[in-house]
């Protein structure tokens, strides 16, 4: 009795890790305000270098990529004559529970102008750790948003899956 009870349990703990490691679908939306610091340079005639930059604000993506944000931009390239750039950049954001989930993104900005108020980014987010009750995270996907060229300030969307 004592064995079909334990092969019991080994099996719905079964069942119920693999329902957990299934991927799922996410989506929700991103805040990131001003920009605080950082260095900007020209790195060429009409070649704007931006590196460190941070901004706070917000990740609201269901129960699991929800919280406030740091934004860390680690390299933007933007070329004024192709109107184009090129984005690597980091979110950390810390849930309720205390986890801590870190995203890498990679992008592209387009419409960057001398002149221009909006610009577009769009690009893709990989989750590259994660610790607390979220430790194990795994998850990718895509985001695009809008930039208030001056200031920094972006909103926009992005959905992807997780597991």
């Amino acid at each position: 009795m004592m064995k079909k009870t334990f092969m019991t349990l080994a099996c719905l703990l079964l069942l119920y890790s693999t329902a957990e490691a299934q991927p799922r679908l996410i989506a929700g939306t991103f805040f990131k305000g001003p920009a605080i610091g950082g260095r900007d340079r020209f790195a060429g005639q009409n070649v704007l270098q931006v590196r460190g930059e941070q901004g706070l604000g917000n990740v609201t993506g269901g129960d699991v990529l929800t919280g406030p944000a740091t934004y860390t931009i680690k390299e933007e390239i933007v070329s004024f004559v192709g109107e184009i750039g090129a984005l690597h950049a980091t979110v950390a954001i810390t849930r309720n529970d205390g986890s801590h989930i870190v995203l890498g993104l990679s992008g592209f900005t387009s419409g960057a102008t001398f002149t221009a108020q909006t610009v577009t980014v769009r690009g893709s987010w990989v989750v590259l750790s994660a610790s607390g009750p979220a430790s194990g995270l795994q998850g990718e996907g895509q985001f695009t948003g809008e930039e208030e060229f001056q200031t920094g300030v972006t909103q926009g969307v992005f959905s992807g899956r997780i597991q």
